[in-house]
């Protein structure tokens, strides 16, 4: 991800030798992905014609938050691969890619049993790329950057099928344990330039997609706001290649910090949120 257009990537060449092995490594990443969902997730379910699915009232759409924020950052993977690989137009081309990576999920959701093709997926794929390349080539640097927290939560233990069992299932499915953040540093001489404003969005009280389902076993789901502070991925520059790997997360996850959250339950403040 560009940082800022001359930080964390090399400048490109006219001829560079490097691009075919990013071709390649792109797309042998993308196949073995989709390799290992098509047998490991939806193996036993894609035996239904390809059709389309309206699941927006689930999940308190949480789940396009998620679309959105791993579009972006799969089109900001892209298009820095293909800078270091010396393509001209890098950030076109790796933004087509991520959104094209992102979106072919949704072939396989198309022919499960029980799921199916979302417009409301590609439309939430489609603000997270396009929030990537308005920022890249209009600011020549990301000011807002999506990220993601994680929290475990006591609802994944009543349907661990699917909200998850253990922490690297649970992060990926229990929703009620995922925040969605948008970060942003003001540009002011009054705001440490190492600090960020963050707002968050969550939800809580699901075991099933819809609230109907949840109301027949006594549970409200209600979403939840939150307002904290961050580090600014953009106030760190350093020189070796190990703390930039750490930097580089900075711009994905946000630091567990103290919040201010608001709901339909009142306000709460939390010492810690992660």
């Amino acid at each position: 991800m560009a940082l800022r257009e001359n930080n964390l990537q090399e400048t490109p060449k006219q001829t560079n030798k490097k691009l075919p092995w990013v071709l390649f490594g792109i797309a042998a990443a993308y196949g073995i992905i989709v390799l290992l969902l098509g047998t490991a997730w939806y193996a036993d379910q894609m035996v239904q014609p390809f059709h389309f699915f309206n699941d927006l009232p689930e999940w308190k759409q949480l789940d396009k938050f998620a679309h959105a924020l791993w579009a972006f950052h799969v089109c900001a993977i892209s298009s820095r691969l293909l800078r270091w690989g010396g393509l001209d137009q890098h950030l076109t081309v790796g933004v087509i890619t991520g959104f094209l990576i992102v979106s072919s999920i949704e072939i396989l959701d198309g022919f499960s049993v029980g799921y199916g093709a979302s417009i409301f997926d590609l439309l939430a794929n489609a603000l997270g790329a396009l929030l990537f390349l308005v920022q890249t080539k209009y600011w020549n640097r990301i000011a807002i950057f999506p990220k993601f927290s994680f929290h475990f939560t006591s609802f994944a233990i009543l349907r661990p099928g699917l909200l998850g069992e253990g922490f690297f299932q649970e992060i990926l499915k229990d929703y009620n344990g995922q925040t969605f953040w948008y970060t942003w540093s003001p540009q002011r001489k009054w705001w440490p330039s190492f600090l960020s404003i963050a707002i968050g969005i969550g939800a809580e009280g699901m075991i099933y997609g819809r609230d109907a389902e949840n109301a027949a076993h006594n549970l409200s789901p209600y979403r939840k706001f939150f307002l904290s502070l961050d580090l600014n991925p953009n106030y760190f520059n350093p020189s070796s290649r190990w703390l930039k790997s750490v930097v580089y997360l900075l711009t994905m996850f946000k630091c567990p910090a103290p919040a201010i959250e608001i709901s339909a339950h009142g306000i709460r403040f939390h010492w810690l949120y992660f």
